[in-house]
């Protein structure tokens, strides 16, 4: 509501607070008001004061003096006040095919502007047809924008144009007036100019914002106060101040976000407890690393430590296993499973396909055969999937269920509700993020077991320690924010004799194609194994354009098989699989590729995770650009297993394409990652994930991984020493607004 009135020059203003409706604003009528809601979401004074200018470099710009163009010089920032003679619409002739194409064509508005001098200017708008409509020639206007010279004409590029009211001989964006311009994120509906002085009555009706934070932390984080911040987000008066707006504002979105998933994490704690089994010294985890043909990464060795430490503890484990394709995350996961078992308990590891399960049982029953996997005395090693015969599941199930089973491994089967290990104490998740929050937590709840205390109350139920993988490499910034509520422990070492896979990309239609062909035909001919993976199964309306700017399908597997099976290769043993085969065929196509007899696998997707080659030497990728960075870096790493030399080769109708640029320059997964989250922005990363985490307003993970890291810190040292935030009620409060129950809910990643 309204409060008392205050001063600005000899202007009086009512005083408003956040809270009020943004049609209190001075200049905000019923009609803005209802712009505001239904384009950007604004309904009150703080959401207004929350709708940030652009952070990007450039966008806050000098305000520029008001001169006759006589007096300009080219290069210069200035403002230039007169009248509209005319509009020009330009439509630029489009380009045709390949990167040139555009989805709609684009439109240029020229403005002729008469000074008061009588100079003449032009000022082009790109796309903002709603400027020549609501500024038609006669009117009186302020531009402002940088002098330049093009095709032997002034005009002003960059230009911003707003109005000057009959009668108004000043003119608020020019003047001697000192600070820079903000760019706002605006419509044709809610122009930028508009938004521009609606914030500006805005800060000058609301009182000084109040800090959440101690004085304490603003002082060694050398944070300006939010009051400070909130109005040099606007209008700073110099870029250093801008800067130091930014700053304070990022860490405040970061650091609220940093204690609402701590929060939930220790609400998640209090509600469970885990189960302690610390290693056992000469047990079946300490015998696993002492059978393995080579010794732990220096990597490996730290996840177990720290996987040791957090089994150790009564506290549940929530710990994220993060590394590169092939950096070792199967071997410091069965030891975590073996600690469990030394102690009598059971372990799972759930995988989200049928494919990856049966690598995974593959793989463990062959570390574990050395330590008499599945004979008497030696631990028991089981799989379930969908597809398992009923008489075989029948048997698993009733072996689990009598706490026979060490080790239980399988997919979405593992949630049945007939699946009841009783002594789970360990539970993996791979590849997570192909789960939602509710398989987790379904997974989760049965090793849950309600016990009575001393005194025959009921304690709350024991929870098993959980750890998550994923082979798909995340930025420690971007770890640090959607896994805010677990600990993260990062492979960033390879085994030793693992060869870097030579990456190259190669025009669709070049010449180069063939040469590739043969040599795919002279890696079988010395007993290697390829992959050529297509982007889809059958032809389908997804189209590309050549480089002749021929319009065709994407490639297709099938269609790929035919051709190759039939033509370059066709004293080659070809194979193909992809998703709609039938399990146990698809599964019968890819044993023979794993036994030598198909030489040449033809597959989508579906080999992205699970299959394991060795003698595996050549990826080839058609219509590469129709993957992301993570799905190709995934698909690189099914070759170069082995001791020969790979190779991954990716077929694309743009070969300047940075995804596959960035492809061939690294192999690293977690730089490739940041330049992922660089080209794709954090929105679009956000909104993969299962989990109601809001887009992030200012902060940018790569830009920011400092303050990611440090409010991190800084989020557990206040929980630590105030749990309930009860000495800080506005923080606290804007964690609540943010993160409401439901929200925090989905957050749990476990």
């Amino acid at each position: 509501m309204r409060e008392l009135s205050l001063q600005s020059g000899h202007v009086t203003h009512p005083r408003l607070t956040l809270d009020d409706d943004v049609a209190a604003v001075r200049g905000v009528g019923p009609g803005m008001a209802a712009r505001l809601r239904e384009t950007f979401g604004i309904a009150t004074v703080g959401d207004l004061l929350a709708h940030l200018p652009v952070q990007e470099p450039g966008k806050y710009r000098e305000r520029a003096a008001v001169k006759p163009l006589a007096e300009a010089k080219v290069g210069e920032a200035v403002t230039v006040v007169g009248e509209i003679a005319d509009w020009q619409e330009i439509r630029p002739r489009q380009g045709h095919g390949g990167k040139h194409r555009r989805a709609s064509p684009r439109t240029v508005h020229k403005a002729a502007i008469v000074d008061d001098a009588g100079g003449r200017i032009t000022a082009p708008f790109f796309n903002q047809p709603w400027v020549a409509k609501r500024n038609p020639a006669g009117c009186r206007v302020a531009v402002t924008g940088r002098l330049e010279r093009y095709r032997g004409e002034l005009q002003l590029g960059s230009a911003r144009l707003t109005q000057v009211p009959p009668g108004e001989t000043t003119v608020e964006t020019g003047g001697d007036e000192q600070g820079l311009v903000p760019t706002y994120p605006a419509s044709a509906d809610v122009p930028a100019e508009q938004l521009t002085k609606m914030v500006r009555a805005a800060l000058e009706a609301v009182p000084a914002v109040p800090d959440p934070l101690p004085e304490t932390l603003l002082a060694r984080r050398g944070l300006v106060d939010r009051d400070t911040a909130v109005r040099h987000i606007h209008f700073p008066p110099d870029h250093e101040a801008a800067h130091h707006a930014r700053q304070r504002l990022v860490y405040d979105e970061l650091l609220t976000l940093q204690l609402g998933v701590q929060q939930r994490r220790t609400e998640r704690e209090l509600e469970a407890a885990g189960m302690a089994h610390p290693p056992v010294t000469d047990g079946l985890a300490d015998a696993l690393i002492d059978v393995l043909p080579f010794p732990l990464t220096g990597a490996q060795q730290r996840a177990v430590d720290q996987l040791g430490a957090d089994l150790a503890v009564s506290a549940p484990m929530q710990r994220l296993l993060q590394g590169d394709v092939g950096s070792g995350k199967t071997i410091v996961a069965a030891w975590a499973m073996l600690t469990a078992v030394d102690h009598n308990r059971q372990a799972a590891l759930m995988a989200p396909t049928e494919v990856l399960a049966e690598q995974h049982h593959r793989t463990l029953t062959d570390l574990l055969a050395p330590l008499g996997v599945n004979a008497p005395g030696g631990p028991r090693v089981e799989l379930i999937t969908r597809s398992l015969p009923a008489r075989a599941l029948r048997r698993v199930l009733a072996e689990v269920a009598a706490g026979d089973v060490d080790v239980l491994i399988g997919t979405h089967a593992l949630l049945q509700d007939r699946v009841d290990p009783p002594h789970l104490g360990v539970v993996v998740i791979d590849e997570q993020h192909r789960f939602g929050v509710e398989h987790r937590a379904t997974l989760r709840a049965k090793g849950s077991r309600v016990v009575a205390s001393d005194d025959g109350e009921a304690a709350p139920p024991r929870q098993p320690d959980v750890l998550v993988m994923t082979a798909t490499p995340i930025p420690r910034s971007l770890a640090l924010t959607w896994y805010g509520d677990l600990d993260v422990t990062t492979l960033d070492e390879l085994p030793p004799g693992r060869q870097g896979v030579k990456t190259v990309v190669i025009p669709s239609h070049s010449p180069r194609r063939a040469r590739l062909e043969a040599f795919v035909r002279q890696q079988a001919d010395a007993g290697q194994r390829a992959f050529v993976v297509c982007p889809t199964v059958d032809e389908s309306d997804v189209l590309t354009v050549d480089e002749g700017g021929v319009e065709r399908s994407v490639a297709s597997a099938r269609a790929t098989y035919e051709r190759l099976a039939h033509g370059p290769l066709v004293d080659v043993d070809v194979g193909l699989a992809h998703g709609r085969l039938p399990a146990a065929e698809r599964e019968s196509v890819m044993d023979a590729f794993r036994r030598g007899e198909i030489q040449v696998l033809v597959a989508t997707t579906v080999i992205e995770v699970g299959l394991d080659v060795p003698e595996a030497s050549l990826m080839v990728v058609e219509d590469a650009d129709r993957f992301g960075i993570s799905q190709l870096h995934q698909l690189r790493g099914r070759v170069g297993r082995g001791a020969a030399q790979s190779y991954c080769a990716l077929l694309t109708v743009d070969e300047a394409n940075p995804r596959l640029r960035a492809l061939a320059a690294n192999t690293d997964g977690f730089a490739l990652a940041e330049v992922d989250m660089e080209l794709r922005g954090e929105g679009s990363l956000f909104a993969t994930r299962q989990s109601g985490l809001p887009d992030l307003k200012i902060a940018r993970l790569v830009r920011d991984a400092d303050v990611v890291a440090a409010t991190r810190d800084d989020a557990r040292a206040l929980l630590a020493a105030d749990p309930q935030l009860e000495r800080w009620p506005q923080l606290r409060a804007e964690v609540a607004a943010r993160y409401d129950p439901e929200r925090l809910a989905a957050l749990d990643s476990g």
